[in-house]
């Protein structure tokens, strides 16, 4: 989701407070702004959450990389396996 919807729908429910909206529509409408934070911030969480696992992923391939024993393949040479 974008950046700005949280922050739109923050700005409506404050809309709401302020200047009420008679019977189901105030409702529906509070209830869209609602649904668009949780959401967002249920978004962010996923994408911290995958973002934090490729990155511990990332490291543990560099690790194991820089492991990887030599073999001699002829004078001077080496080929890694």
């Amino acid at each position: 989701m974008a950046k700005w919807i949280p922050g739109a729908a923050i700005f409506g429910l404050l809309c709401l407070m302020v200047i009420p909206a008679p019977g189901i529509w105030g409702v529906l409408i509070g209830a869209a702004c609602v649904l668009a934070i949780v959401g967002s911030l249920c978004m962010l969480l996923l994408d911290r959450t995958a973002t934090a696992i490729l990155a511990w992923r990332s490291r543990a391939r560099q690790t194991r990389g820089n492991r990887a024993r030599a073999v001699r393949a002829g004078f001077g040479m080496t080929r890694k396996v």
